[in-house]
């Protein structure tokens, strides 16, 4: 179970980074997705530092299941929109590819006893992951997304986003 003050923390590190978003012209999911980043950034850089295996084994759930509710998400309801607009179909595939690695990253992280080397190894990997992949979305592909993407339409796409991020949470915690 997570510590109030690490989600306090946490949350305002996703405002700073969505402050950051929206003066870079973020909006609506994007704007959303890029908070998330700076949400679980914080907690992956607070877990990083650890090698304590019951913190790891106290952290580790919560952080899986905003990870894969997020990338879940937002392939249910961010990608496959911008799948329709042919410009947009290299960074589909691409982050799709991502996507696919990250879950493979993740896989590899539960693969490995808390208390062991391999672990912290496993879940450093995959930090450096996210953090390659958050930048490449937040500085590429969402700006380019939002070219085609109009507000009111990128406000019901956060709406179906949240719903389909929810559904996921359930079955992944």
């Amino acid at each position: 179970m997570s510590n109030p003050i690490e989600d306090i923390a946490a949350k305002a590190m996703g405002t700073v980074k969505a402050v950051s978003a929206g003066f870079k012209g973020l909006r609506g999911v994007f704007l959303h997705l890029a908070e998330e980043h700076g949400e679980v950034g914080a907690l992956m850089k607070r877990l990083s530092k650890s090698s304590d295996a019951q913190v790891r084994r106290e952290h580790f759930p919560h952080i899986r299941a905003e990870l894969l509710s997020h990338e879940k998400g937002e392939l249910a309801e961010v990608y496959s929109l911008l799948a329709n607009y042919e410009q947009m179909r290299e960074v589909v595939v691409k982050h799709n590819d991502e996507a696919h690695t990250l879950e493979k990253a993740i896989a590899e992280v539960d693969a490995q006893d808390y208390s062991s080397e391999e672990w912290g190894l496993s879940f450093n990997r995959l930090f450096s992951l996210v953090q390659s992949h958050v930048e490449e979305e937040e500085n590429d592909f969402f700006p380019r997304a939002q070219q085609v993407v109009d507000e009111a339409e990128s406000k019901q796409i956060l709406e179906r986003y949240e719903a389909a991020k929810k559904a996921v949470k359930q079955h992944v915690q």
